[in-house]
């Protein structure tokens, strides 16, 4: 996968696939708690948009489904502190640039 990167004044982003995909998104679910077994705190699923929070390492990250920004990870940049908190995402995004959800 091309694993984009992207921050604002709240956020860093991992951008994992453009497309909505929601079948590739509970793929991407499953992945992220066999190899990093994360903790799922929350899963809000809409009509079109899917937010599933969960914790590793001591941080809260959010798995997100957009329908027209695609399959993303992101934290909060108050999250133990900014440089934490793009590492962690960073250890995720880097796994998934190898990542083939055909596999």
């Amino acid at each position: 996968m091309l694993v984009r990167y992207y921050e604002d004044e709240k956020i860093i982003s991992a951008e994992l696939l453009r497309d909505s995909d929601g079948f590739v998104f509970q793929l991407i679910a499953n992945e992220l708690n066999e190899v990093f077994n994360v903790q799922w705190k929350t899963k809000l699923d809409g009509f079109d948009q899917r937010y599933w929070d969960f914790e590793f390492k001591g941080i809260t990250l959010t798995l997100h489904l957009e329908h027209y920004l695609g399959i993303s990870i992101h934290v909060k940049k108050t999250e133990m502190g900014i440089e934490s908190a793009r590492q962690v995402l960073e250890e995720i995004g880097d796994y998934f640039k190898t990542w083939n959800p055909s596999n």
